[in-house]
């Protein structure tokens, strides 16, 4: 409830983005992407091709295609095209690997801060071959400039609204008996929210039941093989470790107001819930 204020500001915000500045960011993000096919054919152990081009295929979505066929690694693709997007503050993508004739997808992952990081596949070899990337971005983030030229703005509304809200009661507790208590929260199953007297927060559905799983075998190891078949295998999904590790990581940021909670990580096993006096 504390953002909305903030929120609507931003909101506002981007209604009235001016034309130039979407034109200026695309052409940042072509000489990345160009960046990310140089890469890939140094990778490839190629340093004279050229890549070619960047294509638009529609709003948001681009092409990176090569002059000669190319070797790719799901790892080798996976890193570049992360680290160099996260590098000019582009954080939420859809990246594929497309033969150039077929069409067909050979790899493919999202990457994101606000929902499910997906990478299938890890570890995949392909053959030499013609292959192309088409690169679609889901969120931008380089608004920074704005935010701070209404900084004051946003400050000052967020400690006016903490005012109001200091007044009230701090936690409104869904009516429902399906209530589980962690620490200092409250996990109300049918929301999927965790609440704190400080803040609340709607988990998503692969966080949701990470957490349950946890918190069923309290202090009691969970193998990772057990964790990924139960969130990502009823799905029909394969996924790589680090999947299991970065949904670890943002359920530890959801629960950091209660220093007492911990998920430890047991090397080359698992992981276990923990909860100190």
């Amino acid at each position: 409830m504390i953002t909305k204020i903030p929120l609507l500001i931003l909101l506002c915000l981007f209604c009235h983005r001016p034309v130039q500045a979407a034109t200026s960011e695309d052409k940042e993000l072509q000489v990345v992407l160009r960046q990310i096919g140089h890469r890939l054919l140094l990778s490839s152990g190629d340093s004279t091709s050229r890549v070619l081009p960047v294509k638009i295929l529609q709003d948001h979505t681009f092409e990176i295609s090569f002059e000669k066929q190319i070797h790719v690694t799901a790892d080798s693709l996976y890193k570049i095209v992360e680290t160099e997007l996260s590098k000019a503050g582009f954080w939420d993508f859809v990246a594929e690997l497309k033969e150039c004739t077929t069409q067909e997808v050979f790899l493919s992952f999202i990457i994101s801060r606000s929902r499910d990081t997906v990478t299938p596949c890890g570890g995949r070899n392909l053959p030499v071959g013609c292959y192309k990337v088409e690169i679609t971005i889901l969120k931008k983030s380089n608004m920074m400039w704005m935010v701070w030229i209404f900084l004051p703005i946003i400050l000052g509304s967020l400690a006016i609204y903490k005012f109001i809200q200091s007044k009230k009661s701090k936690t409104e507790l869904p009516t429902s008996n399906d209530i589980w208590s962690l620490g200092g929260y409250q996990l109300a199953l049918t929301e999927k929210k965790l609440i704190h007297p400080e803040k609340s927060e709607i988990l998503t559905d692969k966080e949701f039941r990470l957490l349950t799983l946890l918190m069923e075998s309290k202090d009691i190891v969970q193998s990772r093989d057990f964790l990924m078949k139960e969130i990502w295998a009823s799905g029909g999904l394969i996924v790589v470790g680090k999947n299991l590790d970065v949904l670890v990581s943002k359920i530890r940021k959801k629960l950091s107001l209660d220093d007492r909670i911990k998920i430890t990580s047991v090397h080359g096993v698992g992981y276990k819930l923990e909860i100190s006096e």
